[in-house]
């Protein structure tokens, strides 16, 4: 049986008691690297995982960011693309 995109979901879990967090997913790069994680790091602890592809792991609270995207000014998105260009520049004339 294959789940729908819909319903391939991510979910975090955790409370305020806790110092760590539950991750369950079906992202397939999100596992990637929750799974060499669990291998490089004792933070990182793999629960479980199933035939429909979910895998569950434990990571700590602290790990868990949200991080919005910076708004520019047209000003500053210009300025940004001259620097990246300046940049580019410099590198192929080295």
């Amino acid at each position: 049986m294959n789940l729908s995109r819909e319903e391939q979901e991510t979910i975090i879990t955790f409370n305020e008691a806790d110092k760590t967090a539950e991750v369950y997913t079906h992202n397939g790069r999100l596992k990637k690297q929750l799974n060499e994680l669990d291998i490089e790091r004792e933070e990182v602890t793999k629960i479980s995982s199933d035939q429909y592809g979910f895998e569950t792991f434990t990571i700590p609270k602290s790990w868990i960011k949200i991080r919005a995207k910076r708004i520019l000014s047209e000003e500053q998105k210009e300025l940004l693309r001259k620097r990246a260009k300046s940049n580019l520049h410099a590198k192929v004339m080295e």
